[in-house]
């Protein structure tokens, strides 16, 4: 393995994992709707999903988005499509809270990702496919094979990348304090709904 290649693998992969993003944005908001436990089967669909796409990157889906690149068009209009719903969710929530009560008990209109619809959603997550094809295209010298490639960028995404949607997490189960407050609750649903949709702004720009 050539070590130099190598961290520079780690540093992209820290910039990447940890900047905001469709997927740290999504926990961020779930950790503080639903709390940091009931969003780490999100987490874990988040990693599974993408680790997934990684290895399909390094065995050749980067080829296919440069021979077909309706193909990115396709996966950032569906992905900025999935957000401006999620964008609606909040901004609805900001406008008609839950009664009081309701919140208090922890009550929300919606409930967590599961794992397998975390781990979809990274078909349509433009970052996460553009990380993936990005690092399987400028680290091919990392290993001799695409077998080793795939595991050595797998083993450092888990290691480098997954730590940064935790910490977005507890980012998020900081902010759930707050959900009880009625001001405070329309306020982090007005801010949640307007960050997701510059979020998408950024996808169809970019």
């Amino acid at each position: 393995m050539d070590m130099a290649l190598w961290f520079g693998l780690v540093g992209f992969v820290l910039a990447m994992s940890f900047t905001p993003g469709p997927n740290n944005l999504m926990v961020m908001s779930s950790s503080a709707l639903f709390g940091f436990k009931r969003t780490l089967p999100h987490w874990l669909g988040v990693n599974i999903g993408f680790n997934l796409m990684l290895v399909a990157s390094v065995f050749g889906l980067g080829e296919l988005v440069t021979r077909y690149p309706v193909s990115l068009t396709v996966v950032k209009l569906g992905g900025a499509l999935w957000l401006a719903w999620m964008a609606w969710k909040f901004a609805s929530a900001a406008i008609n809270p839950l009664p009081a009560a309701q919140r208090a008990e922890g009550k929300t209109r919606t409930r967590p990702f599961r794992t397998y619809e975390a781990a979809l959603f990274q078909i349509v997550n433009p970052k996460a496919l553009m990380m993936c094809v990005s690092a399987a295209g400028a680290y091919v010298a990392l290993a001799e094979t695409a077998p080793q490639r795939a595991l050595i960028m797998v083993l450092t995404f888990i290691a480098f990348g997954s730590p940064g949607g935790l910490t977005w997490m507890l980012a998020g189960g900081t902010i759930k304090r707050f959900m009880t407050d009625p001001r405070w609750a329309r306020i982090l649903n007005a801010g949640i709904a307007a960050t997701i949709a510059a979020t998408i702004l950024m996808i169809l720009a970019g």
